[in-house]
């Protein structure tokens, strides 16, 4: 699990003014990365979980996540929004940290379940929320997740 959470998955200052622009940066990213082989897909696949109910989180968390046969390995992309995002939350609070779970269709839906609930436990560390706001840098921010991984 802890391999899933790598630097290079990081990406600093995103613009996406939307949570459709979000998805899209997501996807390609996916593809830029050899996580994925279709952008456009992969963005349906997450934009289909979008429109079964929001992922935006709280306190500034997102968490984005498909299962799609164009995903051909399980993985984590973290985006950090540059500024104001419409992103539905539950507590209205803007989103800054979209952390989105990518896992192949073939994986199942117990290896997606589980991913997403060690993400969202790492969510509720106190310290996790703290380190990531003052995180700077793609090493700093992909150390939190680790970290709280082991927790």
């Amino acid at each position: 699990m802890v391999d899933l959470v790598q630097a290079s998955h990081v990406f600093l200052d995103c613009p996406a003014r939307d949570v459709n622009e979000a998805l899209h940066a997501i996807a390609d990213h996916a593809v830029e990365l050899g996580i994925g082989t279709d952008a456009d897909a992969i963005f349906k696949a997450l934009r289909s979980r979008e429109d079964m109910g929001s992922t935006g989180m709280t306190d500034g968390y997102a968490i984005p996540h498909a299962m799609a046969p164009e995903v051909k390995e399980t993985a984590v992309i973290v985006l950090k929004l540059s500024g104001d995002t419409a992103w539905k939350t539950m507590d209205e609070a803007p989103v800054v940290y979209a952390i989105a779970l990518l896992v192949p269709a073939e994986e199942g839906a117990s290896v997606h379940l589980e991913l997403l609930s060690k993400i969202a436990r790492v969510l509720t560390h106190a310290n996790f929320r703290t380190e990531m706001e003052n995180a700077t840098d793609a090493e700093t921010i992909a150390a939190a997740i680790i970290k709280r991984l082991h927790d």
